[in-house]
């Protein structure tokens, strides 16, 4: 009997917590995101309604990136904008194998970023388009030691498509 004596008040206290709010006092801290770009560069214009790029002048452009790759002709093709930018020729020179070759097995996803129009030198209006594209794509190079190598990867490309704007 004596053992049941703290069970009985136990239970109870148990039950009446049942409806007892349970709250805490925390203070909501947002999680730090970057900001989106929603002005047009200075000498441009914003769009008003954006216009998606087509498929196959994305797939031509990670293409002609991909055919540049581990060559003389991918600095070129690279924003002056890209953090880093000597920092991946020089790795691209010195540690990535001479005959490799990287090869685009599937573009899984493109989506238009953003959109403006500028005007060139010669007075037309071009349609420059921000387009972000994910790609699996796989490095293909001889190994002395170990023979043919491949190497498989997902890569977002970021590009800069200009088109005519009408």
């Amino acid at each position: 009997m004596n053992k049941f004596r703290y069970l009985i008040p136990l239970a109870a206290a148990l039950i009446g917590l049942t409806h007892a709010q349970a709250q805490e006092v925390r203070q909501i801290n947002r999680i730090a995101t970057p900001m989106a770009v929603t002005n047009a560069p200075p000498g441009t214009r914003a769009v008003t309604s954006m216009r998606p790029v087509s498929a196959a002048r994305v797939e031509d452009a990670v293409k002609k990136i991909a055919d540049a790759w581990n060559t003389p002709n991918l600095e070129p093709m690279l924003a002056d904008s890209l953090y880093d930018k000597s920092r991946l020729t020089d790795a691209l020179l010195t540690k990535v194998p001479r005959d490799a070759k990287l090869r685009v097995l599937a573009i899984q996803s493109m989506q238009t970023l953003s959109q403006h129009l500028q005007n060139t030198a010669s007075g037309m209006e071009q349609r420059v388009s921000r387009v972000s594209v994910t790609a699996r794509t796989q490095i293909e190079y001889n190994d002395p030691q170990t023979g043919f190598q491949r190497l498989d990867g997902t890569n977002e490309f970021i590009l800069l498509i200009t088109e005519p704007s009408s």
